[in-house]
């Protein structure tokens, strides 16, 4: 399951109530009222992995984690510097343990992290991944909003990719990998194009906040345009 919740944050703004949501009543934008409904809708799934978006610090504190906590799901949260909301990933506790967790600054990683030098020619080396294994690394972004800014998103799916190459060759190779996030994106746009048509064996790959679990039985993600 894979959802972009909205953040408070933003839903509380001029913009959001005049330009972006015009139809929602005032009510149904306040966090209060959402979150019980997120809470909700989200156990109602049943589901062993949930990545969101656009969580609230807060409410994942004082509010989701400790409703999916009570359904047997563990909570992982990676705030966004210098915002007040950011990614989080919950996996089941009686199929999954935690084996590592990579949280990955775009802007930081692009500049400081040495896996990113010569990005492109890097990008075209993936192996395929042959041999699976009981280890499933999962995936959780949220690409830049703006309508104009495909540039910026392009540039962080090299990056993210770039560093999966890393965690699913190098650390846990040929490790399947499960892909989700708000990628402000259209499937005809540049940077699904670029993900789409990547070579990485089964698996669609992309990343900002990324766990390695282990106890997945067996898992395969076909890979479909």
């Amino acid at each position: 399951v894979s959802y972009n919740i909205l953040a408070d944050t933003y839903a509380q703004t001029e913009f959001s109530r005049t330009v972006l949501y015009p139809y929602c009543a005032p009510y149904a934008l306040e966090i209060d009222y959402r979150q019980n409904l997120l809470k909700k809708e989200l156990a109602g799934y049943s589901a062993d992995l949930i990545c969101l978006q656009e969580v609230d610090k807060s409410v994942f504190v004082d509010s989701l984690a400790p409703a999916l906590d009570a359904f047997g799901l563990e909570g992982l949260f990676k705030i966004k510097e210098k915002q007040h909301e950011g990614l989080a990933t919950f996996y089941r506790r009686d199929k999954f343990s935690l084996l590592s967790q990579h949280d990955i600054v775009f802007s930081e990683a692009l500049l400081s992290d040495p896996l990113h030098k010569e990005l492109c020619d890097k990008l075209t080396e993936y192996p395929s991944a042959t041999d699976p294994s009981k280890k499933i690394c999962v995936a959780n972004t949220h690409l830049y909003w703006h309508p104009k800014g495909g540039n910026i998103r392009l540039i962080q799916i090299a990056v993210a990719l770039s560093h999966l190459k890393h965690v699913a060759c190098d650390l846990h190779p040929s490790i399947p990998v499960i892909f989700c996030g708000d990628f402000n994106s259209t499937p005809s746009t540049v940077s699904c194009c670029f993900e789409k048509n990547l070579n990485v064996g089964k698996y669609i790959l992309s990343i900002s906040s990324l766990n390695v679990l282990e106890g997945c039985e067996s898992l395969t993600i076909p890979l479909h345009n």
